[in-house]
């Protein structure tokens, strides 16, 4: 299994990762309680460390980038060891960060979670009554007048401003889920006709964004950061996976479990699986069984339980196995739940030999491990 090494943002190393995990990126949202979903990135496999996860951006960011923000080139600032004792520098937007990009001309910097920003952000014409074009400006606004953000209302500046992160806000805006027309961004009750739910991860919202065309919905969460639309990875499948954004009722290639929404899929192998079920570890250990088990793509015609939830197991879905105990199955949900896999993957480091905590010398005598000497068996009869 793959290791890399970054001490400045962590002292263990990271292992590589594709799966959906909604969660903080410790480098880039590190000042923030900002959480949402990296697709794909580098995560601690240390037991106690399970939380520790990184966009691949911002694990490996580039050394010198170009961006919207500023005209010219930004070069990477690292932080030096240990942590504590490095250089804070302040981002353009007023936050203050250790690792970012500074500009090798003037003083302009940007935080990782702003160099991850789209650069190619646009702002719709006449939103909220303002008869020009917006352009993002790269200069922190805050305590300068009376006026407010036009988006969220926020007092902020001395002139007509929107911020960044308010693009939710604007009464129309494109979504790389849904490129045939714009989406419409709602607040409140969601209209009877439209779906309560948002279509990309099934949640309830209270601010949406609808297409009333193709009565299509999604929440603030995956506008701000819409997921992939295609996904390689061989650990899943020997092909390129698709997003297919919209309802659709579907039994998950990989766990066995039913789907109602927006699943990848393989057409020319008639794949099909939940987002959530991308790169499921390979090998792990659980706390209902003493072996390690591993993850098979199907298990055939042998009808097997759940050892977790003692219900069948379909032999026709993936599922976790046990190479020493050929009756263990346990379904790809339960044997990844939380209470039950300790987050750590197992694959490429060996296996404790088992030792048994006696020698057998014959039918009556044993050597145990606490005692030096050999036991013997004795039978004492009552009565």
């Amino acid at each position: 299994m793959e290791r890399v090494e970054l001490p400045q943002l962590h002292e263990h190393p990271l292992i590589p990762f594709n799966r959906f995990v909604l969660t903080q990126c410790k480098a880039c949202n590190l000042l923030s309680d900002d959480y949402g979903y990296i697709y794909g990135g580098y995560r601690c496999n240390e037991l106690g460390c399970e939380e520790i996860m990184f966009h691949k951006e911002c694990f490996k960011p580039l050394k010198e980038i170009n961006h919207s923000f500023h005209p010219n080139l930004l070069k990477l600032i690292i932080p030096t060891l240990p942590l504590h004792n490095s250089q804070s520098h302040t981002c353009f937007c007023g936050y203050s960060f250790k690792a970012g990009y500074c500009c090798k001309i003037c003083d302009f910097k940007l935080d990782l979670k702003c160099a991850r920003r789209s650069n190619t952000r646009a702002l719709p014409v006449n939103s909220y009554g303002h008869e020009h074009l917006f352009k993002i400006v790269s200069e922190s606004y805050r305590g300068r007048g009376e006026k407010i953000c036009k988006a969220c209302g926020y007092q902020e500046c001395d002139q007509y401003v929107t911020h960044v992160d308010c693009v939710d806000f604007f009464p129309e805006a494109y979504h790389t889920s849904h490129p045939q027309h714009p989406l419409k961004s709602r607040r409140g009750q969601v209209p009877d006709y439209a779906y309560k739910k948002c279509l990309l991860c099934e949640k309830g919202f209270r601010q949406f964004h609808l297409c009333d065309v193709c009565n299509y919905s999604i929440c603030s969460a995956y506008m701000r950061n819409p997921p992939p639309l295609n996904i390689q990875c061989l650990k899943t499948h020997e092909h390129q996976l698709h997003l297919f954004s919209r309802l659709i009722d579907f039994t998950c290639n990989a766990c066995g479990t039913q789907g109602s929404r927006s699943p990848y899929l393989c057409l020319p192998c008639n794949f099909i699986i939940h987002r959530e079920c991308i790169d499921l570890p390979r090998v792990i250990s659980i706390n209902r069984h003493d072996h390690r088990i591993s993850y098979t793509p199907h298990l055939g015609h042998r009808k097997l339980k759940c050892r977790v939830c003692r219900k069948e197991v379909d032999g026709f879905y993936g599922a976790y196995t046990c190479s020493k105990c050929p009756s263990f199955a346990a379904h790809a949900r339960c044997a990844t739940r939380r209470d039950v896999w300790d987050m750590v993957e197992r694959e490429g480091t060996p296996e404790e030999e088992e030792i048994a905590p006696y020698e057998v010398i014959d039918d009556n005598n044993i050597r145990h491990f606490s005692h030096t000497i050999i036991i013997t068996y004795k039978s004492t009869r009552m009565g």
